[in-house]
């Protein structure tokens, strides 16, 4: 997949949201493959269907902004020569159509002398994931009303690997009645060979993340890139946690770059990152907090249709928690994932931003931080040698309380995490606190800043939450550390 020769092209590939194949951009490195449209050949026109682009032929314009009641063009399903023999298995939700022979065909091997064992695995796994994800509260896609020629819903299987995908999931007519809700069918690679994974493993996680886009269709089509990217990556984690190919893009998301705003998209991977966002959420609230997440995110007719970051600090705060806070929790809980998350022991942990020895010598230390929307910093303070006893003082001014400030303190020991707690901020976004400071006991303090602001002005064509740009962008958190005598 590396070896793509048409690297040139692969950053056009990664500018959206709904539609999502698997394939490694230019400058990634060769074990982060990504599920937006990647091309593999030498013209846009033949490097298959580009995710934006099929959202926006769907509805005829930028999802932001259209006001169209019906969808201009959806993507052909694919179609076969009718002198090839063709083929088509179907469960009680499922049909996975198929091409006997020709480049699409899939392993045509059978240990019973009918259906492909292939094509019977890959029913049966996408069986499994829509049980799966019932079972965690979530509904079908809308019916297709037999645009397949089925009441089930269709997936075909085509050799799109040459193009560097793994697969896609495409909206196709819009439900009667309904602006922002759409029933699709998904296209997946015929054999998932040439992959860095196996094709079984491939397939299952490709199965989990594009049957789950097709469930977002259902809810709001037009929903927030990053929030479409993020919550499939994160279902990956619910239906086939044993893969965990998710994994790779941790360090494209907050867990390695809390500088870069978790809302952003564009042609990075740190949307599929933030995956881990929503793992912290449900292990806070539950598994069943995404699904409510995305109750405040549902765009049919009558429906609250909050934006993603509006509809997360909704739940939040339902809750009774914080969302400032909270969001600081989790820039905090990724400088410690052994400690924060269930499989954290297997995640590289946050870099602070910044290292400070205090002691003797140097007692006093301070710094004025710019942060944007969504965005963290941690800075790490370190006892020097001979400092046996003492405290440390800590203060943070970030200015204006109502723009979403906040920020913690954690100790850390020996043997991990021993103190956590937030730094409570004043109406005029002051604070402080203190805490001890000292060796063996204390081996360093970290103080983590947090931009949690959801404050926006939206449809400004940005890829950010509601395509606008923030009203708290950098911001100045103004943070002091004095060694008390």
């Amino acid at each position: 997949m590396t070896d793509n020769p048409a690297r040139s092209l692969a950053t056009l590939a990664l500018a959206a949201c709904l539609a999502l194949g698997l394939a490694t951009p230019a400058g990634a490195a060769p074990d982060a493959p990504t599920r937006a449209s990647a091309p593999a050949a030498q013209s846009r026109g033949d490097a298959g269907p580009d995710t934006l682009e099929l959202r926006d032929q769907f509805f005829g314009t930028s999802p932001a902004d259209s006001r169209s009641w019906s969808a201009r063009a959806a993507l052909p399903r694919p179609e076969w020569d009718p002198a090839l023999p063709q083929g088509r298995a179907c469960s009680e939700l499922v049909c996975i159509h198929y091409v006997g022979s020709s480049g699409d065909a899939p392993p045509m091997a059978s240990s019973t002398g009918g259906t492909p064992d292939w094509v019977d695995l890959t029913l049966r796994t996408a069986e499994a994931s829509f049980a799966s994800m019932q079972q965690l509260g979530w509904p079908l896609p809308p019916s297709d009303r037999g645009a397949g020629g089925t009441p089930q819903f269709d997936i075909y299987l085509q050799d799109v690997g040459r193009r560097g995908l793994y697969g896609y999931c495409a909206p196709e007519q819009l439900v009667p009645g309904q602006r922002n809700v759409a029933s699709s069918y998904c296209v997946l690679d015929n054999d998932f060979t040439g992959f860095p994974l196996p094709p079984t493993p491939s397939m299952r996680v490709t199965v989990a993340h594009e049957l789950f886009h097709a469930v977002q269709f259902g809810i709001d089509a037009r929903e927030d890139a990053w929030f479409l990217e993020a919550t499939a990556t994160w279902m990956e984690e619910q239906v086939t946690d044993d893969v965990d190919d998710n994994r790779q893009y941790l360090r494209h998301g907050q867990l390695g770059d809390p500088g870069t705003p978790l809302d952003t998209f564009d042609s990075g991977l740190g949307a599929y990152g933030n995956w881990i966002f929503f793992q912290r959420l449900s292990q806070r609230f539950g598994t069943r907090a995404v699904r409510s997440v995305w109750a405040n995110a549902d765009g049919h007719v009558g429906r609250r249709n909050d934006f993603s970051v509006r509809a997360l600090r909704r739940y939040v705060e339902s809750r009774g928690a914080s969302w400032p806070r909270f969001y600081a929790g989790f820039v905090a809980a990724n400088r410690t994932p052994r400690a924060s998350y269930a499989e954290g022991s297997a995640y590289r942990p946050t870099a602070p931003q910044e290292r400070v020895r205090l002691g003797r010598g140097h007692r006093a230390w301070s710094r004025a931080v710019s942060l944007d929307h969504l965005t963290g910093h941690v800075v790490s303070l370190r006892p020097g040698p001979g400092l046996r006893r003492g405290r440390l003082r800590i203060g943070v001014d970030a200015g204006n309380r109502a723009t979403g400030p906040a920020a913690h303190v954690v100790l850390i020991g020996r043997t991990g995490v021993i103190g956590r707690s937030p730094i409570r901020l004043d109406r005029r976004g002051r604070g402080s606190r203190v805490v001890k400071f000292h060796r063996p006991r204390v081996r360093r303090v970290e103080v983590v800043l947090a931009n949690a602001s959801t404050r926006y002005t939206c449809r400004r064509g940005t890829e950010f939450a509601c395509h606008g740009r923030s009203r708290d962008d950098r911001r100045v958190f103004r943070v002091t550390a004095r060694v008390l005598r």
